[in-house]
Parts: structure tokens; C-alpha cells; sequence
């Protein structure tokens, strides 16, 4: 079942969340972050306690309505704007559909991939987002690794618990491993002469390579051919970027 109302609406609700922040004048201000995603955060626990009776899957969409209206915020034109409430809105839905499938079958391996894709999408929007804040904000770089270890430790330790909810200690570790690896990657960050979307696609490439070598750790399908194939492609991936970026080096 890929349409379910219910779901449908609290994403429509979610979207309509940003769209009026979007059509309303945005300021770059603490008070407007906080007008905008304080609302979007309660709407998310109440659509997770609605969806899955679970404040714990919270995580993924609370994510989202932080670091949604972060990246929102960075963006000038209008249409570009309104566009970014689309995509967002549909990886709310997106989201949301895996965690209800994942409620009752936490084998579905649709649902499984379904919630992957969310969260690389919403995981981009974070690093993206919070990296764009850091750089545009007089914020501590002590403050962007400290955000980059929550999220990314928060939405990890959820997608583990999601298909097994015995390995609580196990899946924890495995989730501040990755959380600490992306903290400390974020103080590397801190000295690219990149924009804040180079950055998080950066951020995005290596936080995909550590999750699918962490999950098949997980469960137990690692090997030591596929950790080479993962790092190989990640070095290719981020020359490739590296080489297609200009360089905004200060002199």
C-alpha cells in the first residue's frame, strides 16, 4: 500500500507548516527558527504517537521539521522555495509510510528501503542545513559536531530498532559510533572552502557508506570485500565532487 490518508494528511499538515513559513517574510533570526520549528516539532511527536503509537520514531520526523526550515531559510528564490516544500513534504510522507508498515511487519524489506531513502533524503536536508546555519550564523564549531553526533546518532539508533527491537545496547553502540564519526567529520568540515550543499553532499556520501557497512555489521552480512568496494566508491564519489566544485579559498 504506497497511499494511506492519515499519513497523507499530517504530511499535508506538515507541508503547509513550511509553505507558510515560506510565503511569510523569512528572517535570519533565532526567533524565526524557533516560531517555525517549534510547531512542525510538535506536529511530528503527535503524528509518531498517531502512526505508530511510538514517541521513540519521533526521531526522523522531528529531524525534519528542525533542519527543513533551516535549509528553507537558505534558499533565495520563491519557486525554488515552494519546490523545497514539495520534496520535503513527500519525504515527511515517505518517512511516515515506513515507519507504519515497519509497526506491524519489521521484516518488510520494502518498508525497510522506503525508510533508507527517507532518511538519506532527510539526512541530506540536516547536513546540508546545519552546515549552511554554521557557516551563515556566528555558531561554534563545538556546536555544529555536537549536532551533527545527535542527529545522526539519533535517526541511526531508530532505523536499527525499527526492523530489530531486541539489540537495544548493540544497536546504541553501533548508533554513537556513527554519530561520533559524523561529529568529528563535521570539525573537518569546518575548514572546506565549500558551500553549505557541497558540504552536505560530502557529509551525505560518507554517512552512506558508514550506514550500509554499520547495518550490515548489524546483521551480521559483512564482509570485507564489500568495506573495500564502499571505500573505493566513496573516494570516487567525493573526487569527483572535489574536482567539479570551485573553491571559495580566502586569501
Amino acid at each position: 500500500m504506497v497511499f494511506h490518508f492519515t499519513l497523507f494528511l499530517w504530511s499535508l499538515i506538515f507541508s503547509l507548516g513550511l509553505w507558510f513559513a515560506a510565503e511569510g517574510k523569512i528572517l535570519l533570526q533565532w526567533s524565526w527558527y524557533f516560531s517555525v520549528i517549534g510547531p512542525l516539532v510538535i506536529i511530528s511527536l503527535i503524528a509518531a504517537q498517531r502512526v505508530t503509537h511510538r514517541i521513540a520514531d519521533a526521531a526522523f520526523p522531528i529531524l525534519l521539521s528542525v533542519t527543513a526550515p533551516i535549509l528553507l531559510s537558505l534558499i533565495d528564490a520563491q519557486i525554488e522555495q515552494e519546490l523545497f516544500v514539495v520534496i520535503a513534504g513527500g519525504v515527511y510522507y515517505l518517512g511516515l509510510l515506513a515507519l507504519y508498515r515497519l509497526r506491524s511487519a519489521p521484516a518488510d524489506q520494502t518498508a525497510q528501503a522506503l525508510l533508507s531513502t527517507a532518511i538519506m533524503a532527510a539526512m541530506f536536508f540536516f547536513y546540508s542545513g546545519i552546515y549552511g546555519f554554521y557557516v551563515n550564523f556566528n555558531f561554534p564549531l563545538w556546536g555544529l559536531m555536537t549536532l551533527f553526533f545527535l542527529g545522526t546518532g539519533a535517526v541511526s539508533y531508530q532505523a536499527l530498532m525499527n526492523r530489530e527491537q531486541r539489540n537495544r545496547r548493540r544497536a546504541l553502540f553501533y548508533s554513537l559510533v556513527l554519530g561520533l564519526i559524523m561529529g568529528e567529520c563535521a570539525w573537518a568540515f569546518g575548514f572546506l572552502p565549500f558551500g553549505y550543499l557541497t558540504t552536505g553532499t560530502i557529509a551525505l556520501i560518507l554517512y552512506a557508506i558508514l550506514w550500509d557497512v554499520t547495518f550490515t555489521a548489524f546483521y551480521g552480512e559483512l564482509s570485507l570485500k564489500r568495506v573495500v568496494v564502499r571505500v573505493l566508491f566513496l573516494l570516487l564519489l567525493v573526487v569527483l565532487i572535489l574536482t567539479s566544485t570551485p573553491w571559495y579559498i580566502l586569501t
